[in-house]
């Protein structure tokens, strides 16, 4: 996955996190933020980050989300294939949905940091901005932003982690 595929698989995630960002450096009055266009560029960074962390710790995030489901779906298919090197031997299909898992599990472990990073964010940045109704406040969209990015995107992610395993299983079935 090149560059800017991984840019445009950031998604949502890392939308929200860049939207976030500009909001806080527009707000205060930052000294090194002098104008608009250096806060458009300086915004960019902590989704850079993010989406930095996902590239360099894909198959650990990988594990840690989604690893039960991965694993029997990976015993699954050494189990069916006599535990041979399945991916180079099997039919594409079924390679497109290992690489449709890869690419898609990225994009779903940006929305999960970005939705676990805007939740420890966002009430602390009430909390300053309003003292505890903006911390009430701040709690109450934390909540949201979990169950949209984080929750979601976990529960994809798992899912296609168990439909990993479902084209080998078709496959081998009618031999």
């Amino acid at each position: 996955m090149g560059l800017t595929s991984q840019i445009k698989n950031g998604g949502w995630g890392a939308l929200a996190i860049y939207v976030y960002s500009l909001l806080v450096l527009l707000y205060w009055d930052i000294p090194l933020i002098s104008t608009d266009r250096i806060a458009l560029v300086a915004a960019t960074v902590p989704a850079l980050a993010v989406m930095f962390t996902v590239v360099v710790a894909n198959d650990w995030l990988n594990d840690f989300w989604a690893g039960g489901n991965l694993k029997r779906s990976t015993a699954t298919i050494l189990r069916i294939t006599g535990e041979n090197d399945f991916f180079d031997s099997a039919q594409q299909e079924v390679k497109d949905a290992i690489d449709d898992f890869d690419e898609k599990g990225y994009s779903h472990h940006v929305s999960i940091l970005a939705g676990i990073l805007l939740a420890i964010t966002v009430p602390i940045t009430g909390y300053v901005i309003g003292k505890f109704v903006g911390l009430f406040i701040g709690v109450g969209l934390a909540a949201i932003i979990l169950r949209v990015f984080s929750v979601r995107s976990f529960r994809e992610l798992n899912q296609l982690a168990k439909q990993m395993s479902v084209p080998y299983e078709e496959n081998y079935e009618n031999q």
